[in-house]
């Protein structure tokens, strides 16, 4: 049980969670974790997060390196390194646990690994079935990498995973997303973004990680420039969930639902239909949401490379005329 003392910054408490082996776990997401710190709704978290395989790859990291790094870790069911479970005091099943997205900033270096056959999950993975390790050193001054030398790529980092506890006993690996979050990839989770959680287990179990420097829709090659956060600064709250089925994001000027399945059509349905509830919960009729829904709102892979795909939907803030 790791947690430092707490200390009092403006009216909100402030609680240190550094990314070590007692607050990380890889690989695996289990309900019956202990957490690591216990907040209340309103406090903030300024936490780091690991790479991949317990941050051990590094800019020398090359590609026949990896079946020793699986070996470190063998209960792992997935690379990622997260850091939590963080118990939200108060958090109740049927609760919404409201996490703000105040501060990231990546660690120095990042990679992007194309998965060899027969892991590989990639869009083309028939094409490139040998794999292969690019490292980046990632500019947190300017906020760039560059790929080949020559194309400056701006950095837009977010947290791959961000969840709770899902509501099914037992370990789980880290790979696949649900409606409790998880590996969501959803590339919108930048800073300002306001990201809503249905709790399914007292006191939520949040834990993030899964640090991406920047990343494109789809996540086609099956990574992004993966990377360490050295410093990430979120705030909890605990509110009425008024239906919450499925993780909801709200920046300055998007709502953007969510959706998870099989398939695209699977997942899409789902997105589209929880964007139909929250609009309706905005003061819409039902069939004038979702006649919005398809003049104005815009269905986007979110990532087609985690066994489960996901869609989010994503639509201009609105104001309603009296």
């Amino acid at each position: 049980m790791m947690q430092e003392a707490a200390v009092q910054v403006s009216t909100a408490t402030v609680h240190h969670l550094p990314a070590e082996p007692q607050t990380v776990r890889v690989g695996v997401i289990d309900p019956a974790a202990a957490p690591v710190l216990s907040v209340d709704s309103g406090d903030e978290v300024i936490l780091s997060t690991w790479g991949h395989w317990g941050n051990q790859v590094t800019p020398e990291t090359v590609m026949t390196d990896f079946p020793s790094l699986r070996q470190r870790f063998p209960d792992a069911l997935g690379p990622h390194s997260i850091t939590g479970p963080i118990h939200v005091r108060g958090a109740r099943p049927g609760d919404a646990l409201v996490v703000d997205v105040l501060e990231l900033v990546p660690a120095a270096y990042g990679f992007n690994l194309v998965v060899a056959h027969p892991r590989g999950r990639g869009v083309l993975r028939n094409r490139f079935p040998d794999g292969r390790i690019r490292h980046f050193m990632l500019d947190r001054r300017s906020m760039t990498t560059t790929i080949g030398g020559s194309v400056t790529v701006p950095l837009k980092p977010f947290l791959g995973i961000m969840g709770v506890a899902p509501a099914d006993d037992g370990p789980r690996s880290t790979v696949e997303p649900g409606p409790f979050g998880g590996n969501m990839d959803l590339s919108e989770l930048v800073v300002g973004a306001r990201l809503k959680l249905p709790v399914f287990r007292d006191g939520a179990g949040f834990y993030c990680g899964d640090g991406h420097a920047v990343q494109g829709d789809g996540e086609v090659n099956q990574t992004a420039i993966e990377t360490g956060m050295d410093h990430v600064r979120l705030r909890f709250a605990v509110e009425p969930a008024a239906g919450l089925r499925t993780p909801r994001v709200e920046t300055a000027h998007h709502f953007i639902s969510t959706g998870f399945g099989a398939t695209l059509e699977d997942a899409a349905h789902d997105a589209v239909d929880d964007l139909v509830n929250w609009l309706t919960d905005e003061g819409l009729s039902a069939d004038e949401a979702y006649s919005l829904c398809s003049i104005a709102a815009d269905v986007r892979v979110t990532q087609l490379v985690n066994n489960i795909v996901g869609v989010h939907t994503v639509i201009e803030k609105f104001t309603r005329h009296r």
